[in-house]
């Protein structure tokens, strides 16, 4: 600064670079070095949360099935794109082994359409879109079975009855049966 009347002392002293020595003064080189690190290091990012479409995935995976997302990615027209269902309802659609519920034995197996959801709060939106489209009426009856997945994080019990200490992903699962139950019910 012009007109500053501090000696060049008095400057380093008051930068950074002062404070720095003064550090290393005071408290030894080796903790201002560990202060640096500590600085520099990466901050830890958040981790993404999983998707309810890998999830559902992860389920069908786990249970034997053969699936595959039908949903689209469009590049437009919102900002950031917009996602189209395979007949304006189902995200994955999975080939699943149907079982004699005596001996477990496979009898065959059947085409499942599901839309994955994730949380309980979507559900209900979900559901009365499914019932609003016809062509989701078409797929169960040419034959195939259509879901509805939602997850949500929940507090579970333990065996003892205590609640466990971090919340669970659950999954609630409803069929077009259900889905045309319930609207039934509702209405009449």
């Amino acid at each position: 600064m012009i007109g500053d009347e501090r000696s060049i002392d008095e400057l380093i002293a008051a930068s950074s670079i002062g404070q720095g020595l003064a550090d290393i003064k005071e408290r030894g080189i080796d903790a201002h070095l560990e202060d640096l690190e500590q600085e520099m290091a990466p901050k830890k990012k958040r981790k993404k949360s999983t998707s309810p479409t890998a999830r559902t995935l992860a389920e069908l995976r786990k249970r034997g099935w053969t699936a595959q997302v039908v949903e689209q990615h469009l590049p437009f027209p919102k900002p950031f794109g917009t996602k189209r269902d395979l007949f304006g309802v189902i995200d994955i659609v999975a080939i699943a082994p149907v079982m004699t519920p005596a001996s477990g034995q496979l009898m065959g197996r059947e085409i499942v359409g599901i839309q994955a959801t994730a949380d309980s709060a979507n559900h209900a939106h979900r559901r009365t879109k499914i019932l609003a489209e016809p062509r989701a009426k078409q797929w169960v009856e040419a034959g195939g079975r259509l879901e509805l997945w939602s997850w949500s994080r929940r507090v579970a019990r333990k065996q003892d009855g205590s609640k466990a200490k971090r919340p669970v992903w659950t999954l609630r699962v409803e069929t077009y049966e259900q889905m045309r139950a319930s609207q039934e019910s509702e209405a009449g």
